[in-house]
């Protein structure tokens, strides 16, 4: 507890630290040096990590990149902020991560993937993807907004097409490397930064990556960087999927001929990521230059994995396998935190929000559900509050007849809960699930769900999935009344 009582005396003598926070998409947080990868090259991140405070068991609400990230900037799960699957925009009066800091104090920038509404624009398909010149109020929070999602749209296609309109439409690997969106969300988060330090604000920086997401090609000489002979092979092994579901089998030998080129794809994806690692670099080196390093609150994530070839399999969705479902988590505040700590139990990312905002002495809204970390991050402690995560991939709900409809009707909904001992998946409506003994079969491989021997655990899990989904809900409104 001493340590805690530092932390809160040092954010009462220096008000409002800085905080940065960078965010990835669907990067499997293997693909890091600090998680153990032996080939792939990311000093900068790794650096955070060896100075601060690494989460090993970091699990994303739902591995679909719009509930993914309204978990993150709301902290709350997907049934309770009701972005349950992508295309379902954040409402307007859900409060941000971004909105209660600005609301405190913080001049508030973004620049990257938001994608807190559906990013493809909409009917008569023209430019919606909102802009600081089409928009006069805060985007969720965010006073500076420069969105870049993936597909190369908004403001960062915008931008190519006025400006090096012989670049437009070009795939990232055909573009100069000054015009790639890792360069660009890193660009307008540095002039963000050095702005808020010349006027002395506060501020809450939002760097989105819109990489390591496929289709796998950064610019040169990214494209070039590794070699396929050095890239770790699949986890996957020959019968696995005769024992899954139907969809997981399904997803899987759909892509048969992509898995006939695992490590080619990998190559680009290293490529990809090495790109945001040096991107990182150019931004904490500013925050040297500048002098506000020690005074900045870093945290490193990703809104959710990809399973690139492992179990047969690519991307992300309803497949809950760590590879798509775990990311990666760093924590990063100079002394303040517990430096090259590596904590071993499970986090979830709801928790972000109110960890940043117990860190920086803010003050979160009510509905926020998930836990400050900080007692983990700053003491020897290595309790957590969760014995395990839920995972959701609701994906039944009401569609507009209007929209044609881009994604399976096949898919189904999943609810997963995983322990350090078990993943227990629960198949809405079906007599088959999946369950893993993750002590004995770490890859998960083998599904014992059919296993005779597995009646008791299944309803034991069963019973606690139950009380987490019941949890789950929105805890709004606030009772005001007692009767």
């Amino acid at each position: 507890m001493k340590e805690r009582e530092s932390l809160r005396l040092y954010t009462e003598s220096h008000s409002h630290p800085n905080v940065l926070f960078i965010m990835t998409d669907q990067h499997r947080k293997a693909a890091l040096g600090c998680y153990g990868d032996p080939v792939i090259q990311t000093p900068n991140i790794d650096r955070l990590a060896e100075e601060g405070v690494l989460c090993e068991q970091c699990w994303t609400q739902h591995p679909i990149c719009m509930p993914a990230r309204a978990s993150i900037f709301t902290g709350r799960y997907p049934q309770a902020h009701g972005v349950r699957h992508c295309g379902v925009d954040l409402p307007l009066d859900e409060i941000t991560m971004a909105q209660t800091f600005m609301e405190q104090g913080y001049r508030t920038g973004g620049a990257g993937k938001f994608h807190f509404q559906c990013h493809f624009d909409r009917p008569p398909f023209v430019h919606t993807i909102p802009r600081m010149d089409t928009r006069s109020e805060p985007y969720y929070g965010f006073q500076e907004f420069h969105i870049g999602d993936d597909g190369r749209r908004g403001e960062q296609a915008y931008w190519i097409e006025e400006n090096y309109p012989e670049h437009a439409g070009k795939p990232d690997h055909e573009i100069p490397l000054k015009l790639h969106n890792s360069t660009w969300s890193a660009d307008h988060t540095i002039r963000f930064i050095q702005d808020c330090h010349q006027s002395g604000d506060p501020f809450f920086a939002f760097c989105s990556f819109v990489d390591p997401h496929h289709s796998y090609n950064p610019p040169s000489p990214y494209r070039e960087m590794y070699n396929e002979a050095d890239m770790p092979a699949p986890i996957c092994r020959e019968g696995e999927l005769d024992d899954k579901p139907e969809p997981v089998r399904k997803r899987a030998l759909a892509r048969s001929e992509q898995n006939e080129n695992v490590a080619a794809a990998r190559t680009q994806y290293y490529g990809e990521v090495t790109l945001i690692d040096d991107s990182v670099g150019r931004i904490l080196e500013v925050l040297d230059d500048l002098g506000i390093r020690e005074n900045t609150i870093i945290a490193f994530t990703a809104d959710h994995g990809d399973l690139l070839g492992d179990h047969f399999d690519w991307y992300k969705g309803f497949v809950h396998y760590e590879q798509s479902a775990s990311v990666p988590m760093i924590y990063n505040w100079g002394s303040r935190l517990q430096q090259g700590k590596r904590l071993g139990n499970i986090v979830q990312s709801i928790d972000i929000f109110p960890t940043l905002s117990d860190l920086a002495g803010i003050i979160l809204p009510p509905g926020v559900q998930g836990r400050s970390q900080v007692p983990a991050l700053t003491t020897d402690s290595t309790a957590t509050g969760y014995d395990a995560v839920f995972i959701d991939s609701y994906v039944d709900g009401i569609e507009n007849p209007d929209i044609a409809q881009t994604g399976n009707p096949q898919e189904p909904s999943v609810c997963t809960l995983r322990s350090l001992k078990w993943c227990y998946s629960y198949y809405v409506g079906q007599e088959y699930g999946e369950l893993y003994d993750l002590e004995s079969d770490p890859n998960e491989f083998v599904n014992l769900w059919d296993d005779a021997g597995t009646e008791r655990v299944k309803r034991q899990l069963k019973d606690e999935l139950m009380e987490r989904i019941i949890k789950a809900r929105d805890p709004l409104p606030v009772r005001t009344h007692p009767y």
